[in-house]
């Protein structure tokens, strides 16, 4: 199924926009060019995941070294700061066992286009 969301400009604008599918919350983020969209609901407590930041995050280096990475990458928890990797949707602390659905956007005669 395939829902035509608006204009990329629109959704550049707005940085995120929640929508509904089959019942359930999903947020479409705009990072510069590209866009994502994830369950909008943080598996921990179910905080809006659009109403985080998107930014980057600390990489794992050497010790008492701190390299940041991923900038534009990774939506942040506005509640607990969980971090979600957006173009996977799985977290960032425990990618084995928590993550978000993630699914397919694409953009088709200027419009932004949500498959699912």
């Amino acid at each position: 199924m395939e829902i035509r969301l608006g204009s990329v400009e629109e959704l550049r604008a707005e940085g995120c926009r929640v929508v509904e599918v089959e019942g359930r919350p999903v947020g479409v983020v705009s990072v510069g060019e590209e866009f994502f969209a994830i369950h909008d609901r943080c598996p921990h407590m179910g905080a809006s995941m659009c109403a985080g930041s998107v930014g980057g995050t600390l990489l794992a280096s050497a010790p008492h070294t701190l390299v940041y990475g991923m900038d534009g990458e990774v939506i942040r928890c506005p509640w607990h700061g969980w971090e979600f990797d957006l173009r996977s949707g799985r977290s960032l602390l425990e990618p084995d066992r928590v993550g978000l659905r993630t699914y397919r956007v694409s953009e088709r005669d200027g419009d932004v286009v949500l498959h699912t």
